[in-house]
């Protein structure tokens, strides 16, 4: 991660505030890998970024209109986001989940170190699919969309399970060069 987003573009946890995290996975990946704060696709939250790994807890999902959600949120730690939609990792199974406004909430990641591992991919492909980031070998943005789909189905097939997963919209915007239509 260091090596696409550099240590400043990271964010890491000290032991201390991972206590509430009973994955040890997620736990090792958040103290010594981290998140980036914030790049092209994922943004972490503020409040995350300062150190409030606070969970959602019993009770709440009902109270944030997840009512009929049918996974168990109360062990769910918000994370941040890609593009509209909020990412959670359930800090007791280190599952990612996507959280979307309007539709059905579902699995984004089988953990948050394969979620770490794609934000890296995109990030090395940039080159290849941002006309800002175009070296002198041009852009190939079906291939850096190919690549980056056969690659998550190979690595996490969790991720393009759900139709309705961020990923199928990122990867939308590599293929189209960026381009928001």
């Amino acid at each position: 991660m260091e090596s696409v987003f550099g240590a400043d573009g990271l964010v890491t946890f000290p032991d201390e505030t991972l206590v509430g995290i009973p994955h040890p996975p997620t736990r090792a990946y958040l103290r010594e890998t981290g998140l980036p704060e914030r790049e092209q696709w994922f943004f972490t939250f503020q409040e995350v970024a300062e150190g409030d790994l606070t969970v959602v807890g019993p009770g709440r999902q009902a109270e944030q209109g997840y009512a009929d959600c049918p996974y168990d949120m109360s062990s769910w730690l918000p994370l941040g986001g890609i593009a509209m939609d909020n990412v959670s990792v359930d800090t007791v199974t280190g599952i990612v989940y996507c959280v979307p406004e309007g539709r059905s909430v579902h699995v984004l990641n089988s953990s948050v170190d394969a979620l770490g591992f794609f934000l890296h991919a995109l990030e090395k492909e940039r080159h290849a699919y941002d006309p800002d980031m175009d070296d002198e070998s041009g852009l190939d943005t079906t291939g850096a969309e190919e690549r980056l789909r056969a690659l998550m189905h190979r690595t996490d097939p969790a991720a393009l399970q759900n139709p309705d997963s961020s990923w199928h919209m990122v990867l939308h915007y590599v293929g189209n060069g960026l381009m928001f239509y």
